[in-house]
């Protein structure tokens, strides 16, 4: 392997090793300044803005007359880029080191997935039994696979930090995508040959690939961080097929779609993708008949293999109960709002880069993703949430950073430039990027996120299990205390609330287990509240479960929400998760004194 092909892998590797040691110095600084939050973030923002003029101050002051503006312009956003990747770190590593699985709705489940798959029960059973996840298993069994290589199985943290791992990965493919792209249309560019490209391509994409508006949830347990990955990798695969029309890729494009439906149902849609950018610049009806062919025959064989493995019961968890799921187009429309500076990114960076038009089949790869965006948006009016969307926001950045690196020196322009010109024009591209940033939600304030209250709140919850088989206490969201049991516990509030929500479901067996006391405790949250996620106001019907618990249980205690950080808000990713907890105990069975 040449210098040239190995250096995105070494750029990569540096900009990881020095922004988290960059998120050391954070932590030591904020450990020394615990009680002075304030006083903390202006020290590590004096801190950062100090190595931030420096570091281009340096090649200024080295090169003097020779500097280029370009090249400072590149410097600093390299710099920018790594210190805003320290800060990402420092901040994640609170969310990231949380001992239970409660930052957001799915950690619960997809740990529950690998508690399934460590024990041998099902991962999809029946729904009576509320105890089953509404996604495809790839992106929870491969965490699980991974973290027994590395001795971690029984971790949460660990889990947290593979998820990570999948957006580093899927930052460096973004970056290989980028450089694919120069050199299709623009064979002269020498950006890919450079090392302050490539550093500030990884830190960027990595900064996107975990950006806060589409990709808040990439380091949480869910399917998010997969689905990026393997979404990146699809494209990177259409974008080397595009150049080498090799036959091997082609091979792997169609071993692709079955193996990205297998991490997010969603990922289907590369069927469609793949298959319209051969009928459209393919320019082989063969290769497009047996790419349809054989895809569509691995995809049977799959869902075929998954029946044979589960049962009807994946069919409804993984197709019938999201199929019941309406998107809202108003919802929709909002979220085409909010995604505003990824449009403008991908847009802007498109024509940018296809103003020289070599070739015209890179039109298509840019026109899929505009597509891959749209319908990401269009699907995320399920929810409020925006996740749907951080795949085509990364696929943006990728054309916005090859049309950045496609515009060249300033000097080739045809006409001889003044230096000053050149350096007011260095300086505002570099300040229109830096604004992007903000836009794009790559850049945080350097704050302690999480407090040592919410460690207080998971050791309560789990001092509930002191003395008492774990599976005589349902929790309704979180697993991590039924992990330590080894205990697959059904009865599940994100489960019941999927199905509620979807006007589906059968509860008959829940209501027998309260009537029949099962458990010793219940511990909920919202009890009497209209977001119940046993009982919810946006249900499209009642089905009686909070009246079922109430007829059967009775309050005993509380367990008091967790307190925000000082100087922090909206710090809980979902607040619902650390609120006050009702503990409820059977009633008396007065027909059997």
């Amino acid at each position: 392997m040449t210098l040239g092909h190995a250096r995105p892998a070494i750029a990569s590797v540096g900009v990881l090793c020095v922004a988290l040691a960059l998120a050391g110095v954070i932590y030591a600084l904020q450990s020394v300044l615990q009680q002075q939050t304030e006083r903390a973030v202006l020290l590590t923002g004096a801190l950062f803005a100090a190595i931030l003029a420096a570091v281009p101050g340096v090649y200024i002051l080295s090169k003097r007359r020779a500097a280029i503006a370009e090249t400072a312009s590149l410097v600093f956003l390299s710099t920018m880029s790594v210190l805003l990747l320290a800060i990402y770190f420092f901040w994640v590593g609170w969310y990231v080191f949380f001992p239970a699985d409660i930052w957001i709705w799915s950690e619960g489940d997809f740990v529950n997935d690998m508690l399934k798959f460590a024990t041998g029960y099902p991962l999809y059973s029946s729904p009576v039994n509320h105890d089953s996840f509404a996604y495809v298993p790839g992106p929870q069994l491969l965490t699980y696979l991974v973290a027994r290589l590395a001795g971690g199985t029984s971790s949460i943290p660990a889990y947290r930090v593979i998820q990570l791992c999948y957006a580093a990965i899927a930052a460096f493919v973004a970056m290989l995508s980028c450089r694919r792209i120069l050199r299709l249309a623009w064979p002269e560019s020498q950006a890919g040959d450079k090392w302050l490209w490539n550093i500030f391509w990884y830190a960027a994409f990595f900064l996107i690939a975990t950006n806060s508006i589409t990709n808040h949830f990439a380091h949480n347990l869910h399917g998010d961080a997969l689905a990026q990955l393997a979404t990146i990798v699809a494209y990177y695969l259409l974008l080397v097929y595009l150049e080498t029309r090799s036959r091997r890729i082609l091979v792997t494009m169609i071993l692709m779609v079955p193996i990205g439906f297998l991490v997010k149902q969603s990922l289907l849609i590369w069927a469609v993708w793949y298959g319209g950018f051969l009928a459209v610049w393919g320019k082989s009806w063969k290769r497009l008949a047996a790419f349809a062919g054989l895809t569509a025959a691995l995809l049977a064989g799959v869902l075929a293999t998954c029946y044979a493995i589960w049962g009807s019961p994946f069919f409804y968890w993984v197709f019938y109960l999201f199929g019941h799921h309406p998107v809202s187009p108003l919802r929709s429309f909002q979220h085409l709002l909010d995604t505003w500076p990824y449009y403008a990114a991908g847009l802007l960076g498109g024509i940018t880069v296809l103003r020289n038009r070599r070739p015209d089949a890179l039109l298509g790869a840019w026109l899929i993703w505009l597509g891959v965006m749209t319908i990401e948006v269009y699907t995320s009016g399920i929810a409020w949430m925006l996740n749907h969307a951080g795949p085509g926001s990364l696929m943006a950045g990728i054309w916005f950073m090859a049309g950045l690196a496609s515009l060249g020196d300033v000097t080739a322009q045809g006409r001889k430039i003044p230096q000053s010109e050149r350096w007011i024009r260095a300086g505002a591209v570099t300040a229109t990027v830096a604004l992007m940033f903000n836009g794009m939600g790559v850049i945080r304030i350097p704050l302690r996120p999480v407090s040592d209250d919410a460690y207080r709140y998971a050791r309560d919850i789990e001092k509930q299990f002191d003395g008492l088989p774990a599976d005589k206490i349902l929790l309704d969201v979180g697993s991590w205390v039924y992990l330590r049991n080894r205990v697959v516990m059904g009865d599940r509030a994100s489960a019941i609330g999927e199905e509620g929500y979807a006007n589906t479901g059968d509860f008959s067996i829940f209501t027998d287990h309260l009537k029949n006391r099962r458990y010793a405790k219940i511990l909920v949250r919202h009890l009497h509240q209209p977001d119940f996620w046993y009982e919810n106001i946006q249900w499209p019907r009642p089905r009686g479960l909070r009246e079922a618990i109430l007829d059967n249980y009775c309050e005993t205690g509380l367990i008091r929400a967790a307190a925000a950080p000082k100087d922090v808000k909206h710090w809980a990713e979902d607040p619902y998760l650390f609120d006050e907890i009702s503990i409820l105990e059977p009633k008396p069975n007065l027909s059997n004194p």
